[in-house]
């Protein structure tokens, strides 16, 4: 419960009427909404140099959802502003309004945080087909989906009755002591951050591909680590939620962080799904990467040291009756004719190359 402003503090919120964090609300609610937005375009546009069109599966809805309930906190929380939030308790110019804008960026906090981290676990999934893998990544997400849901309804309930949050004169009201609440949910978040930022090592380093690509995976999931940086931040903030005399000004760091938070977060499950914009950029043009790899393809099958130089028989089949191909022209011709060629195969060798291509194609 907030506690109750002393005259001296009361003294000093009059004697500061200029203090005003309003701006840094509006700027940081604009840049990482927008920055947001950005990232999952780039999702979107990842998904459309795959397919060659926007094919949105399950990991993208998901995280499609967290960013529906971003927006709604983002907007909310930038909403406050006009209500007294971003100055000192005694300028709040309608606290009915002020409070239910907070349990409403209290809600949609935790639901954003946890459909980001079932994003990130469906495309775990997605990437790595291991049985015993999927169990620990739905027991994973079993449990965002109760955390979510645990601090949701403890931010709802935080005073009984809900009205107390803004009338405290409600005879028999009473609130429970939401800032270790909030330090509860914080040290969870985090402790979530590091096990879902460490689990696809151990199978990453399994794959069939080169040390490079598996540098680089690894690379592109610990990104997801600055999230916890935000997530450290926030929890040291944390700890005046729920115990200030003014908390439309002190609680206002601790709600910048976690508009950066929930950003960054959508940056991080993101991340993994830009591998086609970094080979797009990497080669130069989609139509280059195409040739390439069309070229490259060729030149393996045609010189790879698994098939053996001679080929072990070739067979012609023709359509015309007279059994014979007829010559070409210029023009654009139609033909029937087909060339098969066999080749001798080193078993093992193939199948590795096999699998290396399998998981190559996974993770693309």
């Amino acid at each position: 419960m907030a506690n109750i402003p002393t005259p001296a503090q009361l003294a000093y919120f009059a004697a500061h009427p200029h203090d005003n964090l309003v701006p840094d609300i509006i700027a940081c609610c604009s840049v990482c909404g927008i920055a947001s937005v950005v990232f999952i375009l780039l999702r979107l546009w990842a998904r459309h140099l795959i397919h060659g069109r926007v094919v949105v599966n399950m990991s993208d809805w998901l995280l499609i959802i967290a960013f529906i309930f971003f927006a709604v906190f983002d907007i909310c929380f930038a909403l406050t502003t006009k209500y007294g939030s971003g100055r000192h308790i005694i300028y709040i110019t309608d606290a009915r309004m002020l409070q239910i804008l907070n349990l409403v960026d209290e809600n949609t906090y935790c639901y954003a945080m946890a459909f980001i981290k079932l994003s990130i676990l469906k495309v775990y999934g997605d990437i790595f087909p291991s049985k015993k893998f999927h169990h620990c990544l739905w027991a994973m997400a079993i449990f965002m989906g109760a955390w979510a849901i645990t601090f949701s309804a403890s931010a709802i309930f935080q005073c009984t009755p809900i009205e107390y949050n803004w009338d405290l004169t409600i005879p028999g009201g009473f609130c429970i002591n939401y800032g270790a609440n909030v330090m509860a949910a914080g040290i969870l978040n985090i402790l979530t951050d590091f096990i879902i930022l460490v689990m696809p090592i151990p199978l990453v380093l399994k794959l069939h591909t080169s040390t490079q690509k598996k540098l680089q995976i690894i690379f592109a999931f610990a990104l997801g680590s600055s999230a916890c940086i935000i997530s450290f931040i926030r929890l040291g903030y944390g700890s005046k939620v729920g115990s200030t005399a003014d908390g439309s000004w002190d609680n206002i760091p601790a709600g910048l962080a976690s508009v950066a938070e929930l950003m960054i977060g959508i940056l991080a499950a993101s991340i993994p799904t830009y591998r086609p914009i970094y080979r797009r950029f990497m080669n130069g043009s989609a139509m280059a990467q195409t040739q390439a790899g069309y070229n490259s393809d060729r030149q393996n099958y045609g010189n790879d040291s698994s098939l053996n130089k001679s080929t072990l028989r070739r067979v012609q089949i023709f359509s015309q009756h007279d059994g014979e191909p007829r010559e070409k022209g210029d023009g654009i011709h139609i033909t029937n004719q087909v060339e098969m060629s066999v080749y001798d195969s080193k078993e093992e060798e193939w199948d590795q190359k096999r699998r290396r291509q399998s998981d190559e194609e996974r993770l693309t």
